[in-house]
């Protein structure tokens, strides 16, 4: 093993690194993007991360902390683990400084828990943090890794990349083609796909901390992991937002870290005024900006502005006219817009072309609710979803949903749906969108309506996309719904 470039062999090299137990970096893994990688074929030791890319997560994930205010940082609660700042930073050697998560709420003291959610009240653990990301930073700028070479080839397609980065190149060796892979790589949309281009992204941060681009890359990967992953939402969001901080940072210009910011704005943060001022940057900086103009029409589908999505969405499509996304979010648009027919044609065309990524099969789930119902469509569709995202929990609940669906039609299907999501959320005071859906399908309107009312409150990072849902039409005009809508800062789209 080559000194300067340190590996981590099993997990359990890799928890004693970073002072947790293995349970808790395996979960860290597959929620929080920790860097691990395999080696091909089968054993137990089958795992390793470079030390490199721990340590840029570490910084990124302490830059996800300074985004947010006191009463916003959430995460997961851990019984399984203990924040422990015993040594003094100063007495913190480089290469073995144990910075923990701060996104790991197991020590902070009387914890206010909402929807299995924990909130920071102490202003002392924001001290240490600030502090430690100082040092996760001076780790990063100082890392030196030998050129990566990686197992097997990977393809660029540089129409898949945003035409400003191309003018923005790094000095570092191999940084450069780096980016351009985990670009090509997250323009996929799979898990497998998203989890190498964070890892080829975290390469090149590690090799120039100061390339810009690559960080708004990765805040991409991380915004893509929620949809087309199981990524835990808000660190998803959390952590594409230090990682488009730090692009916009470095590079003020930089039109598709505006770009990520707006998307943030919007479907985290649910502030539109915010969202659109970051779009129009991106596209004032670059008109030619792909990802601004596809997740600018992506934000005006969800606020019913479908004819003024379509135009964004056009030129996205011209620009990246074999972009399999961005065709399945114009066939939303149109499929909501009244032309449900021929955006169906359309997905199925993108599935059946070999792109079998969640988005397409999401849309076509959204699509067979529309009048009238294409229910056996929604079920499958929806469990093609489940499968991509490997959601065995959804797929567990749509099997039992399926069966009551070919034994008693679609009301036994989503009676079926809320017993099971009722089952597993006990709290009625802290339902989740499926729950409302069934609700509404239901027709037990007024609970419907209260649970989504709870939803906004918990801002469940779900609701964004009602308005747009074919079940809650029947809503548009209530007075209940549009408050729940305002207090998102949206209307119903026939407003």
């Amino acid at each position: 093993m080559a000194t300067n470039n340190p590996q981590l062999q099993g997990w359990k090299q890799i928890a004693a690194y970073l002072n947790r137990d293995e349970r808790t970096v395996k979960r860290w893994e597959k929620q929080r993007g920790l860097p691990v990688r395999r080696i091909p074929g089968d054993g137990r030791a089958n795992v390793y991360a470079v030390v490199a890319e721990l340590d840029a997560w570490l910084g990124l994930t302490a830059l996800a902390l300074e985004t947010e205010s006191p009463d916003n940082a959430t995460d997961d609660l851990d019984t399984d683990s203990e924040l422990d700042l015993k040594a003094t930073l100063p007495d913190l050697p480089v290469d073995t400084a144990q910075v923990h998560d701060p996104l790991d709420s197991a020590n902070v003291a009387q914890p206010q828990v909402s929807n299995s959610r924990s909130r920071f009240s102490s202003s002392g653990h924001r001290i240490q943090w600030a502090l430690l990301v100082s040092v996760a930073l001076v780790l990063m700028a100082a890392i030196v890794v030998r050129a990566f070479t990686t197992s097997g080839s990977t393809s660029t397609h540089s129409k898949s990349v945003p035409d400003s980065s191309l003018t923005r190149l790094s000095s570092q060796p191999g940084v450069n083609q780096l980016y351009l892979q985990g670009v090509s790589l997250y323009e996929q949309r799979t898990p497998a796909a998203l989890d190498q281009a964070r890892l080829l992204l975290m390469q090149a941060i590690a090799r120039d901390p100061q390339f810009a681009p690559a960080y708004a890359a990765l805040a991409n990967v991380y915004l893509l992991s929620r949809e087309y992953a199981t990524m835990v939402p808000e660190d998803a969001y959390a952590a594409a937002r230090a990682a488009a901080d730090r692009a916009v940072a470095l590079d003020p210009n930089l039109p598709e870290a505006h770009a990520s910011l707006g998307f943030i704005d919007f479907f985290s943060d649910w502030n539109p005024a915010a969202a659109t001022t970051q779009f129009q940057t991106a596209l004032h900086l670059d008109p030619n900006c792909i990802v601004a103009q596809h997740w600018y029409g992506s934000m005006l589908i969800h606020q019913g502005r479908y004819p003024e999505a379509l135009q964004h969405l056009d030129i996205a499509q011209r620009l990246a006219p074999t972009s399999s996304a961005i065709q399945a979010t114009r066939a939303l648009a149109l499929g909501l817009n009244g032309h449900r027919d021929e955006a169906i044609d359309m997905l199925q065309s993108i599935t059946a072309n070999g792109f079998d990524a969640a988005s397409p099969h999401r849309i076509l789930a959204i699509l067979s609710l529309v009048e009238p119902h294409q229910t056996a469509s929604f079920l499958l569709q929806r469990q093609r979803v489940a499968e991509l995202r490997h959601d065995q929990q959804e797929l567990t609940i749509l099997a039992a949903a399926t069966t009551a669906f070919h034994r008693a039609g679609e009301q036994a299907m989503w009676a079926s749906i809320l017993r099971q999501e009722r089952t597993l959320n006990p709290d009625p005071t802290h339902p989740n969108d499926s729950i409302v859906q069934a609700e509404a399908e239901l027709c037990d309107d007024q609970q419907a309506l209260s649970d989504l009312d709870l939803l906004a409150k918990e801002h469940d990072p779900m609701v964004i996309g009602i308005p747009m849902d074919p079940v809650f039409l029947k809503y548009h005009g209530n007075p209940s719904y549009e408050h729940v809508m305002l207090s998102i800062g949206l209307h119903s789209p026939q407003h």
